[in-house]
């Protein structure tokens, strides 16, 4: 029942709501004013009706808080209700995601303003320009002469990996960059270059970050916070993002013998099993020995590598479609067989300090061979070639699923092979190699039944 207070002409009312998630109490209150000329009597007496029919109305939104901000929201969501659902890594980048373009712009907005046609306009201008995370390349790696890499690491806080990734004159965060100039001792602006280039967000991506957004506020409404899901009523985002890039059979061919012609056999290795698979950069960083039997000429997707909390460790696949068997050539088996082989001479040569054994791919120290590292080894290989200079790790694993496609394998099977939940993932990714295929099977039946053969 709603207390009522008197306060010289007007009267208090306040309802409770209930608790929130936190064991606090939540209140509405109002402010009845009774008309002018009534008696005391009279005028309390209307401040109970009015707050019996106030009460009611809205009752019916027990614990609603739309006054909280969306940051406040945010908050809420990415550490009670998220981490119940979403593993680690993928909470991280889902936080990050909306930290960095949603939060600018609704951080501070009371939940209740929160309108679609705002966010309308929010992602229509994420579209035009939303790629505002500042990108930083070290101006001379001669500014770190002095400094081993492990104590230039040990110094600046940076991981190994990611200082190569700056000596090599790849782009680094603002964050990592400001580290690297601190032990350096130097202002970040005569270290590093902002080199960062000034674009739109893909249609993927601001996809991604509505159903991200969208998932904030559906717990919000189930947990009865806000009346309604603004993103349900939002227009429609254009997915622009273009076809996945991949190579046909003659690329292939190219690439597999530029590769044989270079000196880094297990770089070798590792494009022919993707080319040969379809397995993800992370599945692949994560293989162990146990996982592949030479004998049966059978792989196992069990793990994939990831990065929680700045460490690297193996982790299930993030769906259950994605652990999955997979027959190899037998081409790609004689060269793993080999790879085994040079492997162990190495370890035996490093010694105690090889970092893990059961690794199928390395780095140079027995550690994960991360894929960022494949990617930029992959485009030094294409550098001055006639392939596509765009390619990236990624495209192989397109290559593959092409080369099934336009084997005619079926969907299904081409969905188990990549390990998609569905036929429908696979159908969508990858729609226009379907299409052409099934271009060319029109063209060969008209060949072969209805061309006249003038």
């Amino acid at each position: 029942m709603a207390g009522i207070r008197k306060r010289g002409n007007t009267f208090t009312v306040t309802v409770s709501m209930g608790y929130d998630e936190n064991g606090r109490q939540r209140r509405k209150t109002t402010t009845y004013r009774p008309p002018d000329g009534v008696t005391p009597k009279k005028a309390e007496k209307l401040a109970r009706q009015y707050a019996a029919v106030w009460e009611e109305q809205i009752r019916g939104y027990v614990s609603l808080d739309e006054n909280r901000t969306f940051a406040e929201l945010a908050e809420w969501y990415y550490t009670a209700v998220a981490p119940l659902t979403l593993k680690p890594n993928v909470l991280s980048v889902y936080r990050q995601g909306i930290g960095d373009h949603i939060m600018p712009a609704l951080g501070k907005r009371r939940l209740g303003s929160i309108t679609p046609a705002m966010l309308d306009s929010l992602f229509a201008e994420l579209k035009r320009s939303g790629n505002l995370k500042h990108r930083y390349r070290l101006r001379k790696p001669s500014l770190c002469d002095g400094f081993t890499r492990d104590a230039l690491s040990k110094k600046s806080g940076i991981d190994r990996v990611t200082l190569y990734t700056a000596l090599r004159g790849d782009t680094v965060s603002r964050k990592t960059a400001e580290k690297l100039s601190a032990a350096l001792g130097l202002p970040l602006e005569s270290a590093f270059d902002d080199v960062t280039e000034k674009h739109g967000l893909s249609g993927a991506t601001t996809n991604a970050l509505r159903a991200n957004l969208s998932a904030i506020f559906s717990a919000a409404v189930k947990k009865e916070i806000m009346r309604r899901n603004p993103c349900k009523l939002m227009t429609p985002l254009k997915n622009d993002t273009p076809p996945a890039a991949y190579l046909d059979e003659g690329q292939c061919r190219r690439l597999l013998e530029l590769l044989a012609a270079q000196e880094d056999f297990q770089f070798e290795v590792i494009v022919n099993l993707m080319i040969a698979s379809g397995i993800r950069a992370g599945e692949l960083s994560a293989l162990y020995w146990e996982d592949i039997s030479l004998d049966t000429n059978t792989m196992f997707i069990r793990c994939t590598l990831v990065r929680v909390n700045g460490q690297y460790l193996r982790q299930e696949p993030k769906t259950k479609s994605s652990a999955r068997r997979i027959l190899l050539p037998e081409s790609v088996v004689r060269l793993l067989r080999r790879h085994k082989l040079l492997q162990g001479q190495r370890r035996l040569a490093v010694g105690a300090a090889w970092k893990n054994a059961e690794l199928v791919f390395t780095n140079q120290s027995g550690g994960f061979y991360l894929g960022a590292n494949m990617n930029a080894k992959l485009k030094r290989v294409l550098r001055g070639t006639d392939l596509p200079q765009q390619l990236h790790l990624h495209s192989l694993r397109h290559t593959y699923a092409s080369l099934l496609i336009n084997s005619d394998i079926s969907a299904r099977v081409v969905a188990d092979r990549l390990g998609h939940a569905t036929t429908q993932t696979t159908l969508n990714v990858y729609s226009h190699v379907f299409a052409e295929s099934e271009t060319r099977a029109m063209q060969a039946i008209d060949l072969a039944l209805f061309s006249s053969g003038e």
